[in-house]
């Protein structure tokens, strides 16, 4: 998705230690996680309503109509995801089953670092 799709300008590094600051994160180098259930109980939505009329100066009119109303947990997450691809950071998640519920864990991670999986293959001989 390029720049220009969704922003008309860059937000500056200040806005986006505000912006991290509603997820309860301390900067673009915070490798801490945290989940949906985390973002209700700090209250995360209701600060990013607060600090909307700054985030809509970035966007473009007709993305941010569509992408910054009925603002959710699953909307902030989402905003977070394209403000993010413009310092090439990206959400990594992780899955995990807490008292037999699945959560998804989000943590945030430079773009040009990915792990690395390695699938093993098992050899099947078949004997004649």
């Amino acid at each position: 998705m390029k720049l220009y799709q969704l922003f008309k300008s860059i937000p500056p590094p200040t806005f986006m230690d505000d912006f991290l600051a509603c997820f309860g994160l301390r900067g673009l180098d915070d490798s801490s996680e945290f989940s949906k259930f985390t973002l209700r109980e700090r209250g995360t939505v209701d600060q990013l309503v607060e600090l909307l009329p700054e985030i809509v100066l970035y966007y473009i009119p007709c993305k941010a109509k569509k992408y910054l109303s009925e603002i959710d947990e699953d909307r902030a997450i989402t905003i977070m995801r394209q403000l993010l691809r413009l310092y090439e950071y990206e959400l990594s998640k992780k899955e995990r089953v807490i008292n037999k519920k699945k959560v998804i864990f989000y943590s945030l991670q430079p773009t040009n670092i990915r792990p690395i999986y390695i699938q093993h293959v098992n050899d099947v001989i078949e004997l004649s």
